[in-house]
């Protein structure tokens, strides 16, 4: 019939080219297309809005931490470790006062001082704790069981890390968790003046390779500000490492006193993060045995050290962000 006699027909020339042609459009639309959906969401007004790779940066060899107000408040920590140390005492049947005890502290640094002569904080905590016993009984300084003084300063101690770890600033466990992401071969340490350890710290210890302390063997006198500190800290790194040259060690100290901490790294080649709360103390605490003339002139070191930040943080969360930056100039 006539309907099957049409689709018998050969397609003319004219067919096959309106046909071609259609094809052909079809195929550049799905083109265009693809190329919108892929290409336009990074063009935004001639600008490529494409991640953009990151910047090098140099790598972190050695990132130290000061400890006391730096990765826990110091205030309640030693208020704590106070109260243990009086407890034991009384276990002892010494009904003690640490008012007493400060007091104590006091003057023997005082009579220290005008002789010429040093002494660990250790010892000085010691001969305060046996003064006090001293004051309580008929006992004179040779007359004090040396046991009783050892314990009484260990329960102390041990007081101090268990509150150090509790008291540990909230946001201190992920920045360590962050530097340790992002610079896993970094070694990491602690440098204080004082006995915090971070390696008696459940919640930070496996995060710190060593510790050194202004109480340490081979380090006291030489206490921050002095250079002799971060010296031997340098020491311990290069024993860790097997360093030999340290002369493109990438170091960064982290810490909240501008002269024990920013200007006092910087002499031994440290970049220097500051961390800097709003609320800076202002007054002494009552157990410090500093003099006005001590803080007068920490005053004019710390005056002297701002120089010397590279980064100013106000909280360790921003502590990665810090490190990075540092490590980025001219990385």
């Amino acid at each position: 019939d006539h309907g099957a006699e049409q689709m018998c027909q050969q397609p003319t020339l004219h067919d096959l080219l309106r046909r071609f042609a259609r094809s052909h459009t079809t195929v550049i639309m799905m083109l265009m297309l693809l190329t919108v959906l892929f290409v336009w969401p990074h063009q935004v007004h001639g600008y490529s809005t494409a991640p953009a790779p990151a910047p090098a940066h140099k790598r972190l060899h050695l990132l130290t931490f000061d400890l006391d107000d730096t990765i826990f408040p110091i205030g309640p920590v030693v208020a704590e470790a106070n109260d243990a140390m009086i407890s034991s005492l009384q276990t002892f049947g010494y009904n003690a006062n640490n008012d007493e005890i400060i007091a104590a502290s006091k003057q023997i640094r005082n009579d220290l001082r005008q002789a010429g002569e040093a002494l660990t904080y250790t010892d000085l905590r010691k001969q305060s704790i046996r003064r006090e016993i001293m004051r309580l009984t008929d006992l004179q300084h040779h007359q004090v069981d040396d046991s009783v003084v050892e314990d009484v300063f260990d329960s102390w101690l041990s007081a101090r890390h268990a509150s150090a770890d509790k008291y540990l600033f909230s946001d201190c466990v992920g920045a360590l968790e962050a530097i340790k992401i992002q610079h896993p071969d970094a070694i990491i340490g602690a440098i204080t003046n004082g006995r915090g350890n971070p390696l008696f710290m459940p919640s930070v210890k496996d995060f710190f390779h060593f510790c050194v302390s202004g109480e340490d063997d081979g380090v006291f006198p030489k206490r921050k500000p002095d250079k002799g500190i971060y010296e031997a800290a340098l020491e311990t790194f290069r024993n860790l490492r097997d360093e030999q040259s340290l002369d493109s060690l990438n170091w960064i100290h982290v810490g909240d006193d501008l002269a024990n901490d920013v200007g006092a790294a910087a002499m031994t080649g440290a970049k220097s993060i500051w961390l800097s709360t709003e609320e800076e103390e202002t007054e002494l605490p009552s157990w410090s045995t500093a003099t006005k003339e001590e803080m007068d002139r920490r005053a004019k070191l710390n005056d002297s050290a701002k120089k010397h930040v590279s980064s100013k943080i106000s909280c360790l969360n921003e502590l990665e962000s810090a490190v990075m930056h540092i490590l980025s100039i001219e990385g």
